[in-house]
């Protein structure tokens, strides 16, 4: 392993510019955010410097809900916190009298900005509440997405036709099968958790056989092979943010089959680090590759 404060080489580089463009991106869209915002406070009072004239001024404070929905729905609550804010100031300033000041004298006026406070708060409550509704909408058809996907490629690596005896499947067929599966397996955890991974399965002499693996120069050390081992030997969880090997800074999840438990799942990353929804496809995702892997793993047993 390289020491702490060591370059460590080009792929480090290109995460470093990678995190700058996404600091950048963050900063400039959060500007574009604060420009719209001002512009719709902009357009509201010149609107309302129009209509003062017309209606009566004490009920132009509610045209300031329309930034503060505007800005609920496109950019969260603070946004619209600050807008409804900012609105009230606005209009307390320029057309409540004594204009240019703070002082609310009028009992007419106090009402109509206390109704727009509660008014422009339950707005913005219910708005956050369907955001979230809708952002859990979609990670749940995001799941169901990535599931569809997964299991659409798994099944391009199942035969058709029912296997020969085990005796007769080519060793080729079976290593590229299980490779394939492996990949497919790392490609789609890439999706879930970003972390270096790597696919593992039970052989015969009953040790573990790393197949797929996210690089080439990815560290696996004995301490890691052994926490591997207590997770086929055991069908539980190990590794980082576990009770058992938790020295290591792999995360292991198991893959059970009918036959047992045929292999497994090294991610490094702390588990503890894991949201619920991604531990729970993390475990489909070990699920479905059991599935799969359970003929090719079976028959290189019965072979050896």
């Amino acid at each position: 392993m390289q020491p702490a404060g060591q370059d460590e080489g080009p792929e480090s580089f290109f995460n470093q510019e990678q995190e700058s463009a996404d600091i950048r991106q963050k900063r400039s869209t959060r500007l574009w955010r604060i420009l719209i915002l001002l512009a719709m406070l902009a357009l509201t009072t010149v609107l309302n410097i129009v209509l003062e004239k017309i209606i009566q001024p004490s009920s132009l404070v509610f045209i300031y809900l329309v930034p503060t929905i505007a800005s609920a729905i496109y950019f969260g609550t603070w946004a619209a916190v600050v807008s409804f804010a900012a609105g009230l100031l606005i209009f307390d300033f320029l057309f409540v009298t004594p204009h240019f000041t703070f002082y609310i004298s009028k009992p007419q006026d106090i009402y109509n900005v206390t109704l727009y406070l509660v008014a422009a708060i339950l707005m913005t409550y219910l708005i956050t509440i369907v955001r979230r509704q809708n952002a859990f909408l979609k990670s749940r058809l995001d799941r169901v997405s990535l599931i569809e996907d997964m299991s659409r490629d798994f099944l391009l690596l199942t035969p058709v036709e029912p296997l020969p005896p085990a005796r007769s499947i080519p060793d080729s067929l079976r290593t590229r099968a299980l490779s394939q599966l492996g990949q497919l397996t790392l490609r789609y955890m890439k999706m879930i958790v970003n972390a270096p991974a790597f696919v593992f399965f039970r052989e015969q002499d009953e040790s573990i056989k790393i197949w797929a693996q996210s690089s080439l120069d990815l560290e696996i050390t004995e301490n890691d092979r052994a926490a591997a081992a207590w997770t086929l030997e055991h069908g539980a969880f190990s590794g980082a943010g576990t009770h058992t090997h938790s020295e290591t800074p792999y995360f292991f999840i198991p893959m059970k089959s009918h036959e047992g438990i045929i292999g497994g799942l090294g991610i490094r990353y702390d588990s503890r680090s894991l949201f619920p929804e991604q531990r729970r496809l993390l475990g489909t995702i070990s699920n479905l590759t059991a599935l799969v892997a359970a003929m090719w793993v079976e028959s290189g047993r019965t072979q050896d």
